[in-house]
């Protein structure tokens, strides 16, 4: 049973996932910290204001002070600088390494029990870095990303096919970015291939408009970026950890030998459960996804030592 949830970060990602978490989950207590004094108290206060509205009663707090994410049984971290139009995610790397190095230390010291879920971007890299550097188990740190980009596919496929988003089955691994391996061969509506209701170049478009999706939404909010999705991607990961569901969900993990890959995080299906991932689940890989995954290492590869 969950009783603590702590977010850190206050900007749209983080609080709009703690809005979600006070309204949906009967938890004992939700934890906000931020470093821009008194962001995260205001967040906590406007949030808790809604009490009424959802009969609660978790205690919600928002503070500057890392301490607050003591006994934590899960830690989201949302902390860092967004990307912006025109900056590719490796843009982003110098600057929220740092950050997650130095939030690493504090849950490292606060919360070593919790299981830490990374919304960071570029989150492949971030999510390696808390990885290395809290030295937890690999099942009790990831990143939200491939879980975000599958949803961004399963709307863009009811977009372009009109079939409920119930009936469609599809999903995104590899990379959390433009590089993201979006096969078609994993895209179905019940049970039916989807090139039987998309010819080619309709599954194409498909292809780069979930990769693209996120830069898309930036081109259109310019200095934001997106948080109602990201957001409630990160509640479903917690509610599934809540429930104990044993869902199948694309996160990005670390790997250990898994599709012949060693020491990096990367977007993969996983068995989803209270223990954080229970189990990576290796699919069989066409020659074109293999071959796409390889790219996806090299990138990582070239960054990963920071």
């Amino acid at each position: 049973m969950l009783n603590k949830v702590s977010v850190i970060g206050a900007g749209a990602v983080g609080s709009t996932l703690a809005f979600h978490l006070f309204s949906r989950l009967p938890l004992r207590e939700i934890a906000i910290v931020d470093i821009a004094t008194g962001l995260a108290k205001g967040v906590s206060l406007d949030i808790e204001d809604t009490r009424a509205f959802f009969d609660s009663s978790t205690q919600i707090t928002g503070t500057d002070d890392f301490c607050a994410i003591a006994n934590s049984d899960i830690v989201v971290v949302t902390a860092g600088i967004t990307r912006k139009e025109g900056m590719s995610r490796q843009d982003l790397l110098k600057i929220n390494a740092k950050i997650a190095k130095d939030v690493s230390a504090h849950i490292k010291k606060h919360a070593a029990q919790a299981i830490v879920i990374v919304v960071t971007n570029p989150l492949d890299l971030i999510t390696y870095i808390f990885a290395r550097e809290t030295g937890f188990e690999r099942n009790r740190v990831f990143g939200m990303g491939s879980s975000l980009d599958s949803a961004r596919l399963l709307n863009i496929l009811h977009q372009e096919t009109k079939i409920s988003t119930s009936a469609l089955e599809a999903f995104v691994f590899g990379l959390h970015s433009n590089d993201m391996i979006v096969s078609a061969e994993r895209m179905h509506a019940k049970g039916e291939a989807i090139n039987k209701f998309l010819n080619k170049e309709e599954i194409k478009k498909v292809q780069a408009r979930t990769a693209l999706r996120g830069g898309e939404i930036i081109s259109f909010l310019k200095n934001k970026s997106a948080s109602f999705a990201p957001s409630f991607s990160i509640f479903r990961l917690i509610s599934t950890i809540y429930e104990d569901k044993n869902e199948i969900i694309p996160v990005c993990a670390r790997l250990e030998g898994e599709y012949g890959l060693n020491d990096l995080c990367v977007g993969v299906p996983c068995l989803i459960n209270r223990k954080g991932i229970e189990r990576i689940i290796e699919i069989e890989l066409k020659e074109e996804e293999k071959e796409k995954l390889k790219k996806a290492v090299e990138l990582i590869k070239e960054i990963n030592n920071v």
